[in-house]
């Protein structure tokens, strides 16, 4: 009788113990989500309602001078007239140009910075500060100092070409449909590689010693050490470092808005002043979302491809 009694005692104790370890629980968890909740509203007010609605105008006609009488459902015309519009198609191609040309010299000189500071140069700080002082800097004054350094007539550049290297007929740079998305590319290089320097020496840092050490004893060149150890060491942060300078490749606007607009023609056209310029200087909005859904259906598949690249690589 006492053995069956003390059992009922336990077990109306545990539940006891269950019911105010649940409550607990509940009140835990209510108090989370209230600490989330403003958050959680700003991220729908300005992050998820923006892109719902963003897909739905991309099959509308809508100019917003009329009011929300104006919206039009005119389903796929909009990005079949994609297919044949000129702007978008050469925005698209500079994009590419650029995202090709812009990550993997990002990507690689900082690297070779990051093995620079990280090994062979006395001041590191100094020095570190000097590489990130570009990427903090505005980018309106950056574009202002390499609109002046690149300026064709008597730009100090144009001088150096012409007066050390001597060549006859310098680029015009951002007045020639040739060389403005060159200079575009550098002057972005040349902001944003201080970024990626210090994420990648930070990851440098903290690499085993004892590799490196067991590598000077078999006689391996700094070169060697570099591209055998280092390198596919750090292959999980090159690849975030290259997901991260792709997509950035892919949302290029300030620079070019503020030193080309676009020009001369479409020539450093780039899909964000595409969908600016319609949006804002046409006022075709639902057009505009149209090449939106464009621009992030292609950010999706290059992101996809680097993830699965690095899935492959370095797991």
């Amino acid at each position: 009788m006492k053995k069956k009694l003390n059992k009922e005692f336990d077990k109306r104790l545990d539940k006891r113990m269950k019911k105010s370890l649940n409550k607990i629980q509940l009140r835990e968890e209510r108090a989370g989500y209230l600490f989330l909740l403003p958050s959680m509203i700003g991220t729908l007010i300005f992050i998820v309602i923006p892109i719902v609605m963003s897909l739905l105008l991309g099959f509308t006609e809508w100019n917003p001078m009329k009011g929300l009488a104006g919206v039009k459902w005119v389903a796929l015309a909009n990005f079949k007239e994609v297919i044949s519009d000129d702007r978008v198609l050469a925005a698209i191609h500079n994009n590419l140009v650029y995202s090709l040309s812009y990550v993997p010299l990002t990507i690689g000189i900082a690297l070779i910075l990051a093995a620079v500071l990280n090994r062979f140069v006395f001041c590191k700080i100094p020095l570190r500060m000097m590489i990130f002082m570009p990427y903090i800097s505005s980018l309106v004054s950056v574009a202002t100092v390499w609109m002046v350094l690149l300026y064709p007539d008597r730009g100090p550049v144009n001088a150096i070409l012409s007066s050390v290297f001597h060549i006859a007929n310098p680029p015009k740079w951002f007045i020639s449909s040739k060389w403005a998305l060159v200079g575009i590319i550098m002057m972005s290089v040349w902001h944003d590689v201080g970024y990626y320097v210090i994420i990648i020496l930070a990851n440098m840092q903290g690499l085993s010693r004892e590799v490196y050490e067991s590598a000077a004893v078999d006689g391996a060149s700094a070169v060697q050490t570099f591209f055998r150890i280092t390198v596919p060491m750090l292959g999980s942060t090159i690849f975030f470092c290259v997901t991260l300078a792709t997509i950035n490749s892919f949302k290029v606007f300030d620079q070019v808005n503020i030193i080309t607009e676009g020009g001369p023609g479409f020539s450093t056209t780039v899909l964000v002043q595409c969908i600016y310029y319609y949006a804002f200087k046409e006022y075709r909005i639902g057009y505009a979302a149209a090449v939106a859904i464009i621009l992030f259906l292609i950010i999706f598949v290059f992101s996809s491809i680097l993830q699965k690249l690095e899935e492959k690589l370095t797991y």
